[in-house]
């Protein structure tokens, strides 16, 4: 069993950056993180069967933000309308249909303000830093530390970059 921690979104689209960028940070101070970018195949690569998932990405939701376990008896055939950008129950529905689903799966999802060409709003960060302490309290019963100062301060120093 392997943790996985996969950021999805597109870095053109502002507050759509947020679960890419924190994967890329992430990756870059050597947790167990991979960024798929807008690309929810890629996302689809990294997952083995077994592995324990967490997708970092934005979710249009009344919630500010929050961590969701997935039911993955109920996200084994989602539909698929938009090959082009996969959510996270779509692509653990493609891992379910080619023999590779994890052993759980998690949502780290955070309320977009803006999807604008580029840049993170201030709320979207401040959304980021508060689901990242539930996040830090909540992998590290799987010895696993995130510094939520270094990823933030990673994340902003990115978030005006498109790439």
């Amino acid at each position: 069993m392997s943790i996985k921690i996969i950021g999805l979104g597109n870095r053109l689209y502002g507050d759509d950056a947020v679960g890419s960028l924190t994967a890329a940070c992430m990756e870059e101070l050597g947790l167990p993180a991979f960024d798929a970018g807008a690309n929810g195949f890629l996302a689809l690569s990294a997952i083995e069967n077994g592995d324990i998932v967490f997708f970092i990405d934005i979710v249009q939701m009344d919630e500010e933000e929050g961590i969701f376990k997935v039911d993955l008896d109920k996200a084994d055939f989602v539909e698929i309308t938009d090959p082009h950008r996969l959510t996270p129950l779509q692509v653990l529905s493609l891992s379910a249909r080619s023999n590779n689903r994890p052993k759980e799966a998690y949502i780290v999802g955070i309320k977009p303000e803006y999807i604008d060409w580029p840049g993170i709003s201030d709320a979207a960060i401040k959304r980021l830093e508060k689901v990242l302490q539930k996040f830090k309290k909540f992998i590290s019963t799987y010895g696993i530390d995130v510094d939520i100062d270094k990823v933030i301060q990673c994340v902003k120093s990115k978030s005006k970059e498109p790439w």
